[in-house]
């Protein structure tokens, strides 16, 4: 069968676009290929056909009518797509080809980002015209797949007839090697990986490895973040955000790093770290890197989130927290550097949970034996 993974909020390697979906449904002996639309790049990789066009710089209609005409070209028996622009695109080329559309729901979709720009009525309005042409892509979509329960409901509510499968955001093993647990009283390693924005906690991150290297002077504190500062005013602000720190503290930036490299860079953390602010929209999305850092088989520090707290019964594996209570989480990494033991227990209950659970090789048949039913 031709699959077509249509894109146009996620570049072509993706994690979960490329190194979990097109490389099982490849290896299942599909045809696959990737079509991104925020990038440029033609070219095989591992059997996968990538072929991505910047076209997010055309108006809406022109890029639709760019996505439609490329998937005549590719004419794929079913696409799989990420957004409901993508779902739109999908269904012009389906009215005369009858192909199957998927749509992959792992977003929010009206989201913050999207109304960011909007104030009062405007907001509103431009809200529920968003919304409504997320419900109108989910008519149009033969079936779904959804990357968590929240972003499901509205879907299950309205289409209960049409298939779907429930898809995590579980990693693939053999990317992640985790490395022997080490001695953190003499030197701790924190990471953070995520935006810089305010909202997304890299504050909290901050403040909480200050205020716990104040209490432990005689252990040192490398803090490695990964975050993209591409402007000026990203630059002062994180200037500004690593100013006056103590002697005891060092922080290592960098950039975002590709999926294999990020693996690799995560494997070698003790303690890792998400205070994104509590938000509706926060609440109910499941942070995609939690279940990376269990395959690493260390701790997390992360804000109390409705949706992790739905997900998982127990948390064995580190600490759930108010986000804005530094003092709180500086107590939490102090307790990990005083009593190693309960340290290295989380480090065991994560990288058991990730092994027996929490894995990609867990659910990747259910992957392929969604995509052969609904082609029948």
């Amino acid at each position: 069968m031709k699959i077509v993974l249509l894109n146009t909020a996620h570049n072509s390697f993706d994690d979960r676009v490329f190194y979990h979906q097109a490389k099982t449904l490849s290896e299942a002996g599909h045809q696959v290929t990737i079509v991104s639309t925020v990038e440029t790049m033609q070219t095989i990789h591992e059997d996968i056909n990538i072929c991505a066009h910047h076209f997010n710089v055309f108006s809406r209609k022109e890029k639709q009518q760019k996505i439609t005409a490329l998937l005549h070209t590719l004419a794929p028996d079913m696409v799989i797509c990420d957004t409901p622009a993508a779902v739109w695109a999908a269904h012009k080329y389906h009215k005369k080809h009858k192909t199957k559309i998927v749509y992959d729901v792992t977003e929010w979709y009206p989201s913050r980002i999207h109304l960011q720009n909007n104030k009062g009525l405007q907001k509103w309005l431009r809200c529920i015209m968003l919304l409504l042409f997320n419900l109108y892509a989910g008519a149009l979509a033969t079936g779904f797949i959804f990357g968590e329960y929240y972003k499901s409901k509205v879907f299950r509510l309205l289409y209960f007839w049409k298939p779907f499968l429930y898809l995590p955001y579980f990693p693939d093993l053999k990317y992640i090697e985790p490395l022997p647990v080490q001695n953190i009283q003499q030197t701790i390693r924190l990471f953070y990986g995520g935006s810089l924005s305010p909202k997304r906690g890299i504050p909290q991150v901050i403040q909480s490895v200050v205020k716990a290297a104040q209490r432990k002077p005689e252990t040192i504190f490398q803090l490695h973040l990964i975050c993209n500062i591409s402007t000026e005013k990203d630059k002062h602000y994180f200037d500004v955000l690593t100013s006056n720190m103590p002697p005891n503290v060092e922080i290592i930036q960098k950039q975002w790093l590709p999926f294999s490299d990020f693996c690799k860079y995560a494997s070698q953390m003790d303690l890792c770290f998400d205070l994104r602010a509590i938000s509706w929209e926060h609440n109910r999305s499941l942070p995609i890197k939690l279940f990376y850092y269990l395959a690493c088989g260390r701790p997390i520090i992360y804000a109390k989130l409705k949706s992790i707290t739905t997900f998982f019964s127990d948390i064995s594996f580190g600490y759930l927290v108010n986000p804005s209570d530094t003092d709180a989480i500086a107590d939490k990494i102090v307790n990990y550097i005083n009593h190693p033991e309960i340290y290295r227990e989380h480090c065991q209950n994560a990288l058991h949970l990730s092994k027996e659970k929490y894995n990609w090789a867990k659910i990747k048949d259910n992957l392929i034996q969604f995509i052969a039913v609904s082609f029948n």
